[in-house]
């Protein structure tokens, strides 16, 4: 063999675990209001530090090259530009050192603002240019914490008045909350706005610049707040009131109409306790009247990007956006597997702009018919493009190492499912496939929804030599329309636990597929199902779970969305129906399990608490089943997705690792 042609087979390899640190990915996008540039970030992994590197770049479009206005190891969020499209601000923190920064587009020069304490984020400039709004994590302090005399050590304990007195991926938060702040250019004060026991975040300037609208979170989830409702703050006379009085739903995202009449937001109009089953959709707020109606009545999908992989370490992005001067207000919507940028204007008027076998999950919306995007698919994880007037341009390579690489193309079909029901599922066939072999097949079952985003983990399964099918069966977040949706609530492993295998029989009667070789795993959600799987089947040979839930009377009191997420998944809790929440706990089927389980779990999730791992792990090990338990420590629920580099990697090649013990496989 030649040296060339060595030297085009290593090339030619697939993805393999280590191939995180080479990744690049687009995060932000701000467009300039006159429209002639666009402000993005880009994250890496960095080895040195175990962590990531975010830089901003800001691109001329009519230029063939962005310029780079950070470096070094520190991380870029909250990017806004000014009215007159002459700076740009960011908020930046590097080795805990927080600062806002100023970048002049005439000058090239940059002004720092330090923030002591707690990062100032969600970003947002006034009209005169003076002030940023935006968020902080500000210490609650209460007249009991006080009174000890000096001599008397001070006590370490925590004091929890609030439901939600943890948040994942925040840690405790029991004695902070979310606050508004102002940060006054001239001199560098911060103003705070607000001071109550709750959340705020997503401030934005009216065009007037008299008002700041912003969205307040109650920590407890049974009441109107207690999934975010808008509240107007007059900056004239420092009064703050409810955009929408009567709204009994929630209401996120606000989005000032150009002349300040109207704030476009997202949410729905379902009264408390939170459901997060019900779809977030596109409404108009009368601000003087106080009322609201829903835009595109014949929309039954959600807005926002709900599309699982791992490349983004944030889910959703649920945002309306709607540009100076401009008679459109913006949007992403969840369809079938698939996540598009819409608009919308106020008498309900919309249209598709970007779509196809892809996920747009960032956009940034200016005047004059232009929007730049980012957008992914199953062969690469997200370039930027800029959207004119229905042509498309692409202004980014990020990751071009990846054309060196061969990558598994998923394949999308539907089955028949429970009562006639037809199931969106995708395929991947392993690298090395040969017609008239057989081959092991993983089962990867969801939390929230499947999509046409790229997944590293995926391809280095296809890499390792094996068939790698999903599917979006009843209960799927979005994508599928609202009632789709709702169909498993209150029947956890009934009808969505029958659908999944029936795809696991449709799956098999393909002539490839080794029935004999069969793995399942997946996270959060997905991991209840891996975990009720192996309780009713023993049709897999090995499993992995993840992140899961075992016990759902114990999580109802751990998770940090505890309460309303088992009554909205089960239909019931504890003290309305004790069998019934623990017939729908994995847990009460494990003494069934016989399939060799890898328990994943993160010691800092707060979403699906660790006692879930340990209560799962103490029964079968009590009952002598084949299990292991790996912990991530300083991890959080989203360990797959935002998580230190090393553990990612360790993650991947753990999970890698059992089903190569159980399945046989020969990776490259």
């Amino acid at each position: 063999m030649s040296v060339d042609t060595k030297r085009y087979k290593e090339r030619q390899r697939g993805l393999i675990p280590a191939d995180l640190m080479k990744f690049r990915w687009l995060e932000e996008i701000s467009m300039s209001p006159d429209g002639t540039m666009v402000a993005y970030t880009v994250r890496r992994p960095v080895t040195e530090t175990n962590g990531y590197a975010t830089h901003l770049y800001v691109r001329e479009l009519k230029a063939d090259e962005p310029q780079r206005i950070t470096s070094g190891s520190g991380t870029v969020t909250a990017i806004t530009w000014s009215g007159d499209s002459s700076q740009i601000a960011y908020s930046y923190n590097d080795e805990n050192n927080n600062s806002v920064r100023v970048w002049s587009v005439k000058e090239q020069t940059e002004q720092v603002y330090p923030i002591e304490g707690y990062g100032l984020g969600g970003l947002d400039w006034s009209p005169d240019g003076q002030r940023l709004v935006g968020v902080r994590w500000t210490t609650q302090r209460y007249l009991d914490d006080y009174g000890q005399p000096d001599y008397v050590p001070a006590p370490t304990i925590k004091v929890i008045r609030r439901l939600r007195y943890k948040q994942d991926g925040a840690g405790w938060v029991h004695d902070r909350f979310m606050q508004v702040w102002v940060l006054e250019l001239k001199t560098g004060d911060l103003v705070q706005i607000t001071t109550s026991e709750c959340d705020y975040n997503s401030p934005k300037w009216s065009n007037r610049g008299d008002k700041i609208a912003f969205v307040g979170v109650a920590r407890e989830q049974n009441i109107p707040m207690g999934y975010g409702q808008i509240l107007i703050y007059d900056f004239a006379n420092g009064t703050t009131r409810p955009l929408l009085p009567e709204w009994q739903g929630t209401a996120v995202s606000p989005a000032w109409s150009p002349d300040d009449r109207f704030i476009a937001f997202a949410g729905h109009n379902y009264p408390p306790p939170v459901n997060r089953r019900n779809f977030w959709q596109p409404h108009l707020a009368d601000v003087e009247a106080g009322t609201a109606v829903k835009l595109g009545e014949d929309l039954d999908e959600e807005v926002g990007n709900y599309a699982v992989a791992d490349q983004r370490k944030s889910l959703s992005n649920i945002t309306i956006k709607w540009a100076k001067n401009d008679e459109w207000a913006y949007f992403l919507l969840t369809e079938q597997g698939a996540t598009n940028l819409y608009r919308i204007n106020i008498s309900g008027e919309y249209e598709k702009l970007v779509s196809g076998d892809s996920v747009t999950f960032e956009y940034s919306p200016t005047a004059g018919g232009i929007a730049a995007f980012g957008q992914s698919n199953p062969i690469n994880p997200g370039e930027l493009f800029i959207w004119d007037n229905g042509k498309i341009r692409q202004l980014t390579d990020l990751n071009p190492w990846l054309r060196d690489h061969k990558l598994s193309v998923p394949e999308s079909y539907w089955y028949d499912g429970v009562e006639g029901a037809k199931v969106h599922a995708w395929l991947m066939k392993p690298l090395d496939f040969e017609e008239g072999r057989k081959y092991p097949t993983i089962l990867y079952v969801h939390c929230s929804m499947f999509s046409w985003d790229f997944n590293h983990e995926y391809q280095i399964y296809a890499n390792a030599g094996y068939a790698v099918a999903y599917f979006n069966q009843r209960g799927t977040t979005a994508g599928y329309g609202q009632a789709w949706t709702h169909a498993s609530q209150g029947d956890q492993g009934g009808k969505d636990y029958e659908e999944i295998m029936l795809g696991v029989d449709d799956l098999c009667a393909r002539d490839f597929i080794d029935e004999s070789r069969l793995g399942v795993t997946g996270g959060s959600c997905g991991g209840f199902m891996t975990n009720w799987i192996i309780g009713h089947t023993d049709r897999f040979v090995a499993a992995v779970t993840q992140r899961s839930i075992a016990n759902q009377i114990s999580y109802i009191g751990t998770s940090d969305i505890g309460p309303e997420c088992t009554e909205g998944e089960t239909g019931t809790n504890p003290w309305k129906n004790l069998q019934s929440s623990w017939q729908q706990s994995p847990l009460a089927h494990v003494i069934n399990a016989n399939t060799p389980l890898l328990i994943i779990h993160s010691d800092e999730d707060f979403r699906c608490g660790l006692d879930q791992a340990e209560q799962l792990f103490a029964a079968l090990r009590w009952m002598g089943k084949e299990v292991e338990m790996v912990i991530f420590e300083g991890e959080s629920h989203g360990l797959s997705r935002g998580g230190r580099p090393g553990n990612r990697i360790e993650r991947q090649r753990r999970i890698l690792q059992w089903f190569v013990k159980y399945m046989g496989t020969d990776p490259a």
